[in-house]
């Protein structure tokens, strides 16, 4: 492998110059487990030395608590639709398959990171392996991601709020969490971060309430004790592929698995960081999938919550909370989310126009960032269905940015070195996941109406 990385080209001053601008104050530099003196190979990614002082510091808890964080998502609440869609058989063999893969990457991750000390991001990784090509395409793939992203938080704070306002006309209710959310935009991006820790306490509140309401239910819907009818294949097959992206949504945390490792006090430890991380988050993931789907059957929503609230009998005190976790935890993320895409928005305008005067870029600033995010708004309207969006973020970026890119950069820097078995698996992971990828994206823009002919069902 060192003979391999030397026949490499270095990164030129220019770049080095520019990821100090890409990444800022901020940025996980490497752990000190690689060493760079004279009798090593010198890092193809160069990060400044003024930003090392503070990172290699987390212990094994904290970056499982930070990666537990990335994991877990909005993607939780469409899981009990997924299952509607899949049945059981097809629903838990997707589940499996989704956290066996991106858990196997996201130890790929690892090896690959090993091979240059300076690669903190995704973007270091794509222009390791593929040089400035790859970072731009996956530079702009993960803006894409972002926006994709953004829109469902939108429309899921949309949908949180009619369940608490049923009287109030859903675009009213985008435009007020609009006009609410947009100033968050304008700030810096510390003043927001530390709210981050709602998504945890959402998403394992949301997990306790469901069974708390399935368990204290004693008639159907809504009921763990006396359980809806549900299907052990799918009802529809036409719909099944809506299925791939909706489920593997929720575990791809890969882009901030980089910075995680860097930033471990002891890096030995992370492959086991990430098994006790992808524990966590897949008990509560199954958890809420089979709960939701046992509890609603057929009648099962798109969003969990939605059904939670329009089910009399339930503690709607209780539920209320946990919606309002819902509503607060998209609305602390969507500023986050949109900062790259502002960021390289503002980075290239201010490349095309000088603009001196610090007011004016301000002004600039707001403006861009409130047309931004009026986009935002306008797409989550005209296109309103959130289990489409998680869909379509779980089929085309999710596969394409937590299996099939790091099984690229693995095959790529160490592929001459695999045994026939080790290569086998990484080609045949990469097969199914672009199929499922493909065939996931092409159903997320069929119209609903194409899928709605029913086929013979087959119930348990």
């Amino acid at each position: 492998m060192a003979t391999y990385l030397q026949g490499r080209r270095q990164v030129e001053p220019n770049d080095r110059d520019n990821s100090r601008r890409e990444y800022g104050n901020n940025v996980t530099l490497p752990a000190t487990g690689i060493t760079d003196d004279a009798s090593e190979r010198t890092p193809l990614i160069s990060h400044p030395v003024t930003i090392v002082e503070d990172f290699g510091k987390s212990t094994v808890k904290q970056t499982v608590f930070n990666s537990v964080n990335a994991l877990m998502g909005i993607a939780i609440l469409s899981l009990p639709f997924a299952f509607k869609y899949a049945g059981w058989l097809f629903g838990v063999s997707i589940f499996l398959f989704c956290l066996i893969q991106t858990n196997y990457t996201a130890k790929l991750i690892k090896k690959c990171l090993d091979t240059d000390s300076g690669c903190l991001t995704y973007a270091d990784l794509a222009y390791l392996a593929f040089g400035k090509k790859g970072r731009l395409i996956m530079g702009g793939l993960f803006l894409l991601d972002l926006f994709n992203a953004t829109v469902a938080l939108m429309i899921l704070t949309g949908d949180s709020l009619q369940t608490l306002f049923p009287n109030v006309d859903l675009v009213r209710l985008k435009l007020i969490a609009f006009f609410i959310i947009t100033p968050t935009t304008w700030m810096p991006i510390h003043f927001l971060s530390h709210v981050s820790i709602l998504g945890i306490a959402a998403t394992i509140s949301l997990a306790v309430v469901i069974l708390i309401d399935g368990f204290t239910k004693f008639d159907p819907p809504g009921s763990l004790l006396n359980p809806m009818e549900t299907h052990f294949l799918p009802p529809n097959w036409m719909v099944l592929p809506l299925a791939f992206g909706l489920i593997n949504a929720g575990f791809t945390g890969h882009a901030v698995f980089p910075s995680l490792y860097r930033d471990m006090a002891k890096p030995e430890s992370y492959n086991s960081m990430v098994n006790y991380s992808y524990l966590i988050a897949s008990t509560i993931y199954i958890t809420v999938a089979a709960s939701g789907y046992l509890m609603f059957g057929s009648g099962t929503m798109e969003e969990i919550t939605i059904n939670i609230m329009s089910t009399p009998g339930f503690n709607v005190l209780l539920n209320s909370i946990v919606i309002w976790m819902i509503v607060i935890n998209p609305l602390s993320k969507y500023p986050l989310m949109l900062t790259p895409i502002n960021i390289s928005i503002e980075v290239v305008f201010f490349k095309m126009v000088s603009i001196g005067s610090k007011f004016s870029r301000n002004v600039y600033t707001i403006i861009s960032r409130t047309f931004v995010s009026f986009l935002i708004l306008y797409t989550s309207i005209i296109f309103p269905e959130f289990d489409r969006a998680m869909s379509l973020l779980g089929a085309f970026f999710s596969f394409l940015i937590s299996a099939i890119f790091p099984i690229l950069c693995y095959l790529k820097l160490f592929g001459h070195q695999l045994s026939n078995k080790t290569l086998a698996l990484n080609i045949m992971f990469l097969v199914i996941s672009t199929i499922m990828a493909i065939i996931g994206t092409i159903w997320t823009f069929f119209p609903r109406e194409w899928l709605d002919d029913k086929v013979e069902s087959h119930v348990i």
